[in-house]
């Protein structure tokens, strides 16, 4: 009996070029979705409130103001005004949120471990001294020094310019912009300082100190959960429904748009009719890998990458297995095909009938070559493609 079924396999460029096409509309649109989300679920409570309590907890120690909702930091000209709000950050609110006492905070604490000096009073360890930032350790030491009572040293008071000399000379400006950006320095000026990026400024680390605690820490992950992540998690459900699933339920095939522009589209594993049922596992399993990715790693290079080798695991199937078959493929049961090469039927009893049909007409044929022209040999079957 002839055969009339002809399943061609999609060419790889064909699926990997219709893959990117999808993949490129799903982050655009999905894109767009996630930041009008994302901005309603940041304005509604409870990721609202979350929020709230966090800029709160910053504002309330002293390191960061709010103008127009947005946290910016403090910016003076003279580095005595940053010397006095990060002595009071630590000495007035640091010490309670990490249940020590007032005095472990002092001046000559922020002497050693702010401005890099000696411990003279061998109050500290010296595993304690070596856990200091860089930036003390190496620069501090060469801008500050401790004012002189004759030739005493005043622990007990706030170490002086260097440039100063025990306080006798005035600071140039240039003396002062350097002792600024020992405590402050804005985007422009670390990436124009050769040190800037590696060794930072204080400022950066009592943020560093701040945002350690737990309550500010806790108040962030609530906010990014309701905020960020669900949001996150909402687009990717709405824009895989809608790019691999609602789209190929309007094309008779099962074919996404980038199926439909590289001419590619699915049949069962049997090369038969796919059912729409058959979208669900390979929409849903991509969908909830996805999801779990971005609901544990959130928006981080771990996401990123775990999404990558999900893709190129993918590849690798569709590359170097029978078929061609993607992992969603074998879940669903679908080949993906060369619509335009292909000839399939919706099931074996169409597929009989139609080469029983075609063998009847062959003998047909046969029986009255004598009395047929060549060009009148035509036969039409609905079930795949005209044969001439």
């Amino acid at each position: 009996m002839a055969k009339v079924k002809n399943i061609v396999n999609a060419p790889l460029f064909s699926r990997t070029f219709a893959a990117i096409i999808d993949l490129v509309l799903v982050i655009f649109i999905g894109a767009g979705i996630f930041l009008g989300i994302s901005t309603l679920a940041s304005n509604i409570n409870p990721a609202k409130g979350y929020k709230d309590d966090y800029n709160q907890t910053i504002v309330d120690s002293g390191l960061m103001k709010l103008e127009k909702n947005v946290l910016v930091p403090y910016e003076y000209d003279n580095y005595s005004n940053y010397q006095e709000q990060f002595y009071n950050f630590y000495h007035e609110y640091y010490f309670k949120e990490v249940n020590k006492n007032q005095e472990d905070y002092d001046i000559y604490w922020f002497n050693i471990f702010i401005y890099g000096q000696q411990d003279g009073l061998n109050k500290y360890t010296q595993k304690e001294l070596d856990a200091r930032p860089s930036l003390v350790k190496i620069v501090g030491p060469t801008l500050f020094t401790y004012s002189l009572d004759g030739e005493t040293p005043k622990y007990n008071e706030f170490a002086i310019p260097v440039v100063s000399e025990n306080g006798t000379k005035p600071l140039t400006d240039a003396g002062k912009k350097q002792l600024r950006q020992y405590f402050y320095m804005s985007d422009d000026e670390v990436k124009e300082s050769e040190k800037g990026a590696t060794l930072r400024y204080v400022y950066y680390y009592a943020l560093s100190d701040l945002t350690s605690l737990s309550k500010l820490q806790n108040d962030y992950n609530k906010y990014a959960l309701y905020g960020v992540t669900l949001p996150l998690v909402i687009t990717i459900i709405l824009s895989f429904s809608i790019f691999y699933f609602v789209i190929p339920l309007f094309f008779k095939n099962g074919e996404t748009i980038g199926k439909k522009v590289m001419h590619i589209c699915l049949v069962n594993k049997l090369g038969y009719q796919y059912k729409r049922v058959q979208l669900l596992p390979r929409v849903l399993f991509p969908m909830l890998f996805t999801i779990i990715v971005v609901f544990f790693a959130g928006f981080s290079i771990w996401a990123f990458a775990g999404v990558s080798l999900f893709i190129l695991a993918s590849f690798l199937f569709v590359v170097f297995t029978k078929d061609n078959k993607a992992l969603h493929d074998f879940l669903a049961g679908t080949l993906v095909v060369d619509a335009r090469a292909s000839t399939w039927f919706d099931n074996i009893n169409d597929e009989l009938e139609a080469e029983k049909d075609v063998e009847d007409y062959v003998n047909k044929v046969q029986a009255n070559r004598d009395s047929l022209n060549e060009e009148n040999i035509v036969y039409t079957n609905p079930h795949f493609k005209d044969k001439k």
